[in-house]
């Protein structure tokens, strides 16, 4: 009964112990907390400056690519940036690291019409039917008005029937403002949304066969950024729904842009100076290349960052939007924590 009693008493005070540290570090987080945000902020300008800085390059500052300094490339650096980095660099009682993303990289789904987005669901293999299904009920979804298209949804479909696993909601009547509400919009499944090879499709979810790629929306669509894509910057998956383009032309632009080792961010990259490079690129023809003008660039003017702040073994990630100003100006448009 003693040894019992003993062992009982043993577990609950390793139980109370645990229980204990947990609680004392839960607190020291919280404290920690300003810290953490201003760590965050810290970033944000770092990549602010880093930006700007290549902006003074001379050649550098003709176009925005992956082999650049800020992309994580070996280009567009000065005597300023050359001795740099953008990972664990120390801060006050912790470190950052700073991620810069081309926002650019894929289409704004807010200001392309009907045939991106319809080219992108043939590539990914969907039948018409529910094509048609998705791009009504997409239209729906952000125009102000409450009439319903042949195939689109309304507030009483959600109600009703809402896409699972979310709980009956309304419809929205406005652009989207983060690329995530897509999977709230009639017809688009995680497998259309994630992709047939993404890791992060749910458990059970069945891939998409038929296409040209296991892609999904995600991949091609943000909300962000200005009409054009950067043709720098953009992944074979989006360049291939441009008018006029198929993926093997699509496969020689990423190819030619990369350099001899085929791969983006490397020393050996050669990216498109001048859109008239692209004249350059094995199968392109003056048609294609009107078609596809008005929708590419070999610039960018919206990038997400990304600050991951480490205190310890405390960690917060800070998402921040920044849009170019000027040549050597950028504002901050939101910062969230992740």
């Amino acid at each position: 009964m003693v040894m019992v009693v003993v062992l009982a008493m043993g577990i609950m005070a390793a139980h109370f112990s645990f229980s204990m540290k947990i609680e004392t570090q839960l607190a020291m987080n919280t404290t920690r907390d300003p810290d953490m945000e201003w760590m965050g902020r810290s970033g944000v300008e770092l990549a602010k400056y880093v930006l700007a800085e290549k902006n003074r390059i001379p050649v550098e500052n003709q176009f925005d690519a992956l082999s650049q300094f800020w992309a994580g490339g070996v280009y567009g650096t000065n005597e300023v940036l050359a001795g740099m980095s953008l990972e664990n660099i120390a801060l006050g009682d912790g470190t950052i690291s700073v991620r810069i993303e081309d926002a650019e990289s894929r289409f704004n789904i807010n200001v392309h019409g009907p045939e991106i987005i319809n080219q992108a669901l043939m590539y990914m293999g969907i039948d018409t039917f529910q094509s048609s299904v998705i791009l009504d009920s997409l239209l729906d979804w952000v125009d102000p008005d409450t009439d319903i298209r042949v195939n689109g949804a309304d507030e009483e479909s959600y109600l009703a029937e809402p896409n699972l696993p979310f709980p009956p909601y309304l419809v929205k009547n406005g652009p989207l403002d983060d690329i995530s509400e897509l999977l709230l919009i009639r017809g688009i499944t995680p497998p259309i949304y994630y992709g047939s090879g993404s890791s992060s499709l749910p458990t059970g979810q069945m891939p998409i066969d038929g296409g040209f790629g296991n892609f999904g929306l995600i991949d091609l669509f943000n909300t962000l950024g200005d009409f054009q894509i950067n043709i720098n910057t953009a992944s074979r998956d989006v360049i291939q729904m441009l008018p006029g383009m198929d993926p093997n032309l699509a496969w020689e632009i990423t190819m030619t842009r990369a350099g001899l080792d085929g791969m983006d961010g490397t020393e050996d990259d050669m990216p498109f100076m001048r859109l008239t490079d692209l004249m350059n690129v094995p199968g392109m023809t003056p048609d294609v290349m009107s078609l596809m003008r008005r929708y590419v660039s070999n610039r960018s003017n919206t990038f997400e960052v990304y600050v991951t702040a480490r205190i310890d073994l405390y960690e917060r990630v800070y998402r921040a939007v920044l849009i170019r100003v000027n040549p050597t100006s950028f504002a901050t448009i939101n910062m969230r924590w992740q």
